[in-house]
């Protein structure tokens, strides 16, 4: 588990939530013709261009005066037009949108060389737990190069993917704490979680990810988050270091303790 301490809580959970997205191994896939061969009518999919992404069910695959041609999402397109193509494990209603562009934090990452690979399968390991209306509102937050004219602020939600309706991609699970009383399978089937401020905080104990990051405001006069996660770091726990074992310093101003807890 890893404390963080904030001067404030503003962006934290969802600049967290960024790096880990962009951190993770690109997916391998095959090539979408390979993919459109495979298919079988009605096999539902998740198709990307060099601008658009196209989600829903494949119709048919044929050759058209010259190029093979592909029905997908009630989409008709060359097949050529796309770079990545995965096939999904449930149904959806078909559903298209603009290719969200890679941005600054993608290309200093490396995950713009792979971007339409990770918009086609991005991974379904992170949740993040707090107040969701102020946690969509820190992903609407856009970041971008200072000083470079060319480049064009784009929002933390491009890195994130949050589980929107009607969205033609989707990879982080949004989830207010106070739905975790009564639904705690929200969180289950998770690699990791971002629990921010202490109305988040106060179910650490109940959450089953292997990767819990906690985010302390200490704008709020309350001790409370911080008595819970001393409270688990005092049982069975092992500290781990930030920089010898997770390679990484703190900015300035903020703080930051890791330790293991039993499962």
């Amino acid at each position: 588990m890893l404390a963080i301490s904030v001067p404030q809580r503003d962006y934290a959970a969802a600049l967290i939530a960024s790096g880990w997205m962009l951190s993770s191994p690109a997916p391998e896939l095959a090539d979408p013709i390979d993919v459109f061969r495979a298919a079988s009518q009605g096999t539902y999919l998740r198709a990307v261009t060099s601008n658009r992404i196209n989600t829903g069910a494949f119709t048919w695959l044929q050759a058209g005066p010259g190029e093979l041609r592909v029905l997908v999402a009630d989409k008709v397109l060359p097949v050529a037009r796309y770079k990545a193509v995965f096939e999904l494990d449930s149904a959806v209603e078909s559903s298209h949108s603009v290719l969200p562009v890679p941005g600054f934090l993608a290309q200093l990452a490396g995950a713009s060389e792979s971007w339409a690979e990770r918009m086609a399968a991005p991974p379904l390991d992170l949740v993040l737990v707090g107040t969701a209306k102020w946690l969509r509102e820190d992903l609407a937050a856009c970041i971008g190069k200072v000083g470079d004219p060319k480049d064009v602020p784009c929002p933390l939600s491009n890195y994130v993917l949050p589980v929107v309706k009607g969205a033609a991609t989707w990879s982080t699970q949004v989830v207010s704490a106070p739905k975790l009383a009564d639904e705690p399978h929200l969180v289950e089937q998770h690699q990791a979680a971002i629990l921010d401020g202490y109305g988040a905080i106060k179910y650490l104990n109940d959450i089953p990810a292997p990767i819990v990051v906690c985010v302390i405001d200490r704008s709020v006069a309350d001790e409370s988050a911080a008595e819970t996660i001393m409270e688990a770091r005092s049982a069975n726990s092992r500290p781990v270091g930030l920089k010898d074992e997770l390679y990484w310093q703190p900015p300035g101003g903020v703080e930051a303790l890791a330790f293991t807890v039993a499962l």
